[in-house]
C-alpha cells in the first residue's frame, strides 16, 4: 500500500493565535487549523503581556489538530515558522529555560522613555535599524525593563527565537524578524555593536541570526511529543509573519504591496534598496523573507477597530446601502483618533447630522481608503507601487474593498482565505526541501478595478480630509 504524499508544515505564531497548514509539493492544502486565543494581560497601565508557555501550548495544539486531520502515513518533510515581531522577554536562568512573560508589540509603557530620547539618538536608530524609535520594539522595552524593573538577562528573546529554541533546542532567529527587535543593522543584517550600547546589552545575548529558508536544526523529542511531529523532522527558518505573507501572496517584486485589513491595518511595499534614508518619514525598513528584497512598511493608525465597532458583525444587512445616495462633497468625514488634534475626543466625526448606521459606515470606509492613499503617496518617491493585494477581515466587504482602489487608483488582488503567514513559511520549507513546483499559493484571488465614476468628487473629499487632519502628522 503506498503512502501519502509528502506536506510541508507552516506554523503561524501569531499575537491573537497561533495557526497550522499542511500543504503538498503542488501547493495544496491538505490540512489546517487554528488555536484557541491566547490570553494577554495589561498588569499595570499600558502593559501588554503574553506568557511563553501560553505561546507554545497555542503553537503545538494547532499543529496536533491539523496532523490529526492527515493520514498518519502522511511523511513531513520539512517545518517553518512565521512569528509576529517587536515582543521581547528576558531569559535569566543558566538552562535558558523562559519563566519570564513577553511584554508585547503592543507594550507603551517605554512611551516616556522614547519621548526623552534626543534628535541625535532618534536618528541614529532610525539610520542603522531601519525603524523609527517607537514603544513596543526590542530596543524600547529592553531599555525599559532595565531602567524601570531592574532587568538584567542572560538573554534576550523575542517570540520567533522562543519558539525555534522550543522546537529545536537552538537559539536562532531571523532578520525579518530580527528587525521588529531594533538592534539589527539592517544594511548589513548583522547584530550593531551601536544599537546593543544603547540598550545596554552585549550582541552575545542576543540569538544567532540566519537568512530565512536556511535549516535551524531538528525536532527534538520534547517537541515531537508535544506536536506529534517525528523526532528529528527538519526545521527551516521562517520570518516575520507579514513579510510570510506577502511571500505567499507573491508579493516580492518592486513595485508590489500588501495591505492588511485586519485588527492591524498595515501597507507593506517592496524595494530592492537597503537604504534606510530613502525611506519616507513614519514608514520602516525591514529585510524580507526573498533575498535582495526589502519591506517599507506603515502601521495605518487604530483603522481596523474602528470599523469593526461601526460594522459589528453586519456585513451583510449593511452592504446593500452604503452605495445608496452617491457620495456628495457635502457627507460627513470620520476623523480617526490617530488623526486629531485634541486626543482626548478619540474617533470623531466631522459634519454628520444624521445618526444613520449606514452613513457612519460609508464615512469610517471611505477614511480607511484615504489613509491607503495617503501612505502610498507619501511613499510614491522612493518606493512606487503599481499593484496592491489586500488580505484580513476588511475583504468581507465588497464596497470597502471597491472605496479602496478606486480612492488609491490602483488595481487590488484581494484574497480572503487561509492563513497567508503560514502559508508563507510552508513556502519556505518547501523551498529548502527542493520542492520548486510548489512557489505560490494557489488560494482563489478576485481582481478589483478602480473606478472614477466619482472621481471628481473623491478627489475633492480627499484634499478636505487632508484639510481636516492636517494637525497631526505621524
Amino acid at each position: 500500500m503506498s503512502s501519502s504524499p509528502a506536506v510541508v508544515i507552516g506554523l503561524d505564531a501569531g499575537t491573537t493565535s497561533a495557526k497550522m497548514v499542511a500543504v503538498d509539493v503542488q501547493g495544496t492544502i491538505q490540512a489546517s487549523a487554528e488555536s484557541d486565543p491566547i490570553p494577554t494581560q495589561a498588569p499595570s497601565p499600558g502593559a501588554s503581556i503574553q506568557h511563553p508557555s501560553a505561546i507554545w501550548d497555542a503553537l503545538a495544539t494547532a499543529c496536533r489538530q491539523g496532523l490529526s486531520t492527515l493520514d498518519r502515513s502522511t511523511p513531513v518533510t520539512a517545518v517553518a515558522l512565521a512569528a509576529q515581531s517587536g515582543s521581547v522577554a528576558p531569559v535569566e536562568r543558566l538552562d535558558g529555560q523562559l519563566d519570564s512573560s513577553f511584554s508585547t508589540w503592543m507594550d507603551k509603557r517605554s512611551r516616556d522613555l522614547v519621548s526623552s530620547w534626543d534628535a541625535s539618538k532618534r536618528k541614529a536608530i532610525r539610520t542603522l535599524s531601519g525603524w523609527n524609535p517607537a514603544p513596543g520594539l526590542g530596543l524600547s522595552t529592553i531599555c525599559w525593563l532595565r531602567a524601570e524593573a531592574a532587568v538584567e538577562a542572560r538573554r534576550w528573546l523575542s517570540v520567533d527565537d522562543f519558539l525555534i529554541h522550543e522546537l529545536t533546542g537552538s537559539w536562532v532567529t531571523n532578520p525579518s524578524n530580527a528587525a521588529g527587535m531594533q538592534l539589527m543593522d539592517v544594511s548589513s543584517l548583522e547584530w550593531s555593536p551601536e544599537l546593543c550600547e544603547m540598550a545596554g546589552i552585549e550582541a552575545t545575548a542576543l540569538s544567532a541570526l540566519l537568512p530565512s529558508g536556511e535549516r535551524a536544526g531538528q525536532l527534538t523529542a520534547s517537541a515531537a511529543e508535544a506536536t506529534q511531529l517525528a523526532q528529528g523532522t527538519p526545521v527551516v527558518v521562517g520570518g516575520h509573519d507579514q513579510s510570510c505573507a506577502a511571500l505567499s501572496l507573491g508579493v516580492t517584486a518592486p513595485g508590489s504591496a500588501l495591505l492588511s485589513l485586519g485588527t492591524a491595518w498595515v501597507v507593506t511595499m517592496v524595494t530592492d534598496r537597503a537604504d534606510p534614508a530613502a525611506v519616507p518619514k513614519g514608514f520602516n525598513l525591514s529585510p524580507h523573507v526573498v533575498q535582495d528584497r526589502w519591506a517599507v512598511s506603515k502601521h495605518l493608525g487604530g483603522l481596523g477597530p474602528a470599523l469593526a465597532s461601526e460594522m459589528a458583525g453586519e456585513v451583510t444587512e449593511l452592504e446593500a446601502g452604503l452605495g445608496q445616495p452617491t457620495p456628495s462633497i457635502d457627507d460627513p468625514y470620520f476623523l480617526p483618533a490617530f488623526r486629531t488634534v485634541d486626543r482626548a475626543k478619540s474617533e470623531q466625526f466631522s459634519g454628520l447630522a444624521s445618526t444613520s448606521r449606514v452613513e457612519r459606515l460609508r464615512a469610517v470606509m471611505e477614511a480607511c481608503a484615504f489613509e491607503a492613499r495617503l501612505a502610498l503617496e507619501q511613499a510614491s518617491s522612493s518606493v512606487p507601487v503599481v499593484e496592491l493585494t489586500v488580505v484580513g477581515g476588511g475583504t468581507n466587504s465588497r464596497y470597502l474593498t471597491q472605496q479602496i482602489a478606486d480612492v488609491a487608483g490602483v488595481p487590488l488582488t484581494v484574497r480572503r482565505e487561509t492563513s497567508q503567514p503560514a502559508m508563507g513559511a510552508a513556502m519556505l520549507a518547501a523551498r529548502a526541501s527542493g520542492w520548486l513546483a510548489f512557489d505560490a499559493a494557489t488560494t482563489p484571488a478576485e481582481t478589483i478595478l478602480p473606478s472614477r465614476r466619482y472621481g471628481d468628487t473623491t478627489d475633492r473629499r480627499y484634499a478636505e480630509y487632508r484639510r481636516l487632519t492636517s494637525g497631526d502628522e505621524r
